[in-house]
């Protein structure tokens, strides 16, 4: 049976690049295949809440200690069924555009560790929230702040969030702009409106026997909801932070506006 071989390194650095699923995906190669070679090669492998994270916090990766193995390099059996599958399963528009987004070697696609020449809006909210932060310079209330429901601490990560996604949707030809009661509007280059909503999810938390009601913290997962009418959809920090889901974002929102044209 095929086997895909890779040097002790090369799997080390795979399973910290990329989460599991991918890497199954891209090799077609199973998780457990993954696993057991890490295991036999001494590799560690993040838990699951460390893909939760977005890439500029990924940063406590341990380092590969020294192991000699007669397993190095080691062979991971191919999932022969799941190649054939892939390889014969149709695309959809929707899958072809996100594809075309993502191999477009111009787009504005990486959520950066840091603003850089951030759009007007962000520098507002950025202000706006250091001045409310700092008791000696008091906020002042700027009418071009975006609306974004998330813990202060937050602030930082949604910020360079919401301006990756503002200049990914400038170079695909649509305008974003401030509007009330929401984060913002999306007015696409065929004219057609999307609203969007930015906030952190919450966690329900029981009630102990004394208390009168449930209380809610959050939980530093961002939502980001797109409605259109009466038509809503939420993409949620996962397995695919939002960081990484901008391709997926940008596309659906274009066959949205394609479909009602």
């Amino acid at each position: 049976m095929e086997k895909v071989f890779f040097t002790r390194l090369e799997l080390y650095n795979l399973v910290w690049k990329f989460s599991i699923a991918q890497i199954k995906k891209d090799y077609g190669i199973s998780s457990m295949g993954i696993k057991n070679a890490c295991h036999k090669l001494k590799i560690p492998l993040p838990n699951s809440n460390y893909w939760l994270k977005p890439n500029y916090k990924r940063s406590n990766v341990p380092e590969l200690s020294e192991y000699n193995s007669e397993n190095d390099p080691i062979g991971i059996l191919k999932k022969t069924y799941e190649i054939q599958l892939r390889s014969t399963s149709k695309t959809t528009p929707l899958l072809d555009l996100i594809k075309s987004i993502e191999s477009d070697p111009n787009a504005p696609l990486a959520v950066p560790n840091k603003l850089t020449k951030p759009c007007k809006l962000i520098l507002n909210t950025k202000t706006y929230w250091s001045n409310k932060q700092n008791p000696s310079n008091p906020s002042k209330n700027f009418s071009k702040v975006l609306d974004i429901n998330v813990t202060p601490q937050n602030i930082p990560r949604a910020l360079l969030f919401m301006d990756a996604f503002i200049k990914l949707l400038q170079y695909r030809g649509h305008k974003f702009e401030k509007s009330s009661n929401k984060t913002g509007t999306i007015f696409m280059k065929n004219g057609i409106a999307i609203d969007i909503y930015l906030r952190e999810a919450l966690k329900r938390i029981t009630p102990e026997v004394f208390q009168d009601s449930a209380q809610y913290v959050h939980t530093n997962e961002f939502i980001l909801q797109i409605t259109r009418h009466s038509y809503k959809k939420e993409w949620r920090d996962g397995k695919i932070s939002l960081e990484n889901s901008l391709a997926r974002i940008v596309a659906k929102l274009e066959m949205i506006a394609g479909e009602e044209k």
